[in-house]
């Protein structure tokens, strides 16, 4: 009897032993170049894949910088990894045979666009100042969302988060993010944020879509495109109104800072009390010089009567300007209240469901086998059909 160990390490050697080196040609996917030196990646061509690895003593001869989509040949040896089993081609060489097709294909179709003017910056909207309302385009169950509504948070509570949930990876994703935006520049809005985590470049690539950079182009509200890392650009990003580098960035870039604003209007007190002040002192001091050089007792008395108006309306401006910041205070206190109370509502009703027949709201027990209903909760929607 074998053990698992056993039967990969006869799999190994037969594999060595009767294909054992090849010369083989694809395109580099997902590469991942590893702290120990080694890389990592998948060599594929349009029907097939292998996993392949090229240790620190080969890549370190390498004159080139190898990137995902390079179209290259590989010499090597086909072997087993024991501990996982998995069959992997072992490269000693690499050797550049010509760019990937999706490299191609995005050159091509940046560089069409590019042509028709839909990159120029005469034609990017503005992002708005303080944006109040802001449509999320993404994954409703994605991480890049949670990191997104993360920052909201933390940043500035008062603005309305709205999400169009659309598909971000795969062939159906153009069409459901194209459907996705289309509501969202319709709903009324200030900014669309569309957005999608990190991934590979086929994880991508639907932002490659030329019908999706078309819609991104018509769209009448500004869009910003954050998508994947700092690193990956895909053809939104230079259609789009502004590019972000992640998803958190967008935001950050987006929100004013909370704290920032009420330490700025702190300055902004202490900087007008300051000058006021300053002003009460400059006159003060030129109406004494003034009183020193006439020595009527009606004209100091007047002089005197000046001085103290002044003093008045100085401490009145300064009232009046600690009383405008107090109001300011109180209103975004009120409407850290108010979303403070939606978020709590929210979350203590996160688990309920309405149930939907056409529309309408219905009533549980009286829901008839073969109805078709709606399953209602806050992170998403579910039909059904009653069968029992």
């Amino acid at each position: 009897m074998l053990s698992v160990s056993d039967l990969n390490e006869k799999a190994k050697a037969l594999l060595e032993a009767n294909i054992g080196f090849v010369e083989v040609s694809g395109e580099i996917s997902r590469l991942t170049k590893h702290g120990s030196g080694h890389w990592y990646f998948t060599l594929k061509d349009e029907k097939s894949a292998i996993s392949t690895v090229m240790y620190r003593l080969n890549n370190t001869k390498l004159r080139f910088e190898v990137k995902d989509g390079m179209s290259v040949v590989i010499y090597g040896k086909i072997s087993i990894y024991g501990p996982s089993g998995s069959y992997q081609l072992i490269a000693q060489t690499l050797n550049v045979s010509g760019e990937g097709e999706l490299e191609v294909a995005f050159k091509q179709l940046k560089e069409k666009l590019a042509k028709e003017g839909l990159f120029e910056p005469s034609y990017k909207k503005q992002l708005p100042l303080f944006a109040k309302r802001i449509a999320l385009v993404t994954s409703a169950t994605s991480a890049a969302l949670q990191d997104m509504l993360r920052i909201t948070q933390s940043r500035w509570k008062a603005s309305k988060i709205f999400i169009f949930d659309a598909l971000t990876q795969g062939a159906n994703a153009p069409a459901s993010l194209i459907n996705a935006l289309q509501k969202a520049d319709n709903f009324g809005v200030d900014v669309i944020v569309l957005a999608r985590g990190g991934g590979s470049r086929e994880d991508l690539w639907c932002f490659n879509d030329e019908n999706l950079a078309r819609q991104i182009f018509a769209c009448k509200t500004p869009i910003i495109s954050a998508i994947g890392h700092e690193i990956d650009y895909v053809i939104s990003d230079f259609v789009a109104d502004y590019r972000a580098p992640t998803p958190s960035a967008a935001m950050a870039e987006l929100l004013p800072d909370e704290n920032a604003i009420f330490q700025y209007l702190d300055e902004l007190d202490d900087k007008f009390d300051k000058n006021i002040k300053q002003k009460i002192e400059t006159l003060s001091y030129k109406l004494n010089m003034l009183g020193s050089k006439f020595s009527p007792m009606a004209l100091k008395a007047r002089i005197d009567l000046v001085v103290n108006e002044t003093k008045v309306l100085g401490e009145r401006l300064d009232i009046a300007l600690k009383n405008k910041f107090t109001k300011l205070k109180l209103h975004l206190d009120r409407l850290q209240i108010a979303f403070d109370a939606k978020a709590k509502f929210f979350e203590s009703t996160k688990d309920l469901a309405q149930i939907h027949i056409n529309g309408k709201n219905a009533d549980l027990m009286e829901l008839k086998i073969g109805d078709e209903i709606s399953i209602i909760k806050q992170d998403g929607i579910r039909n059904a059909v009653i069968t029992k």
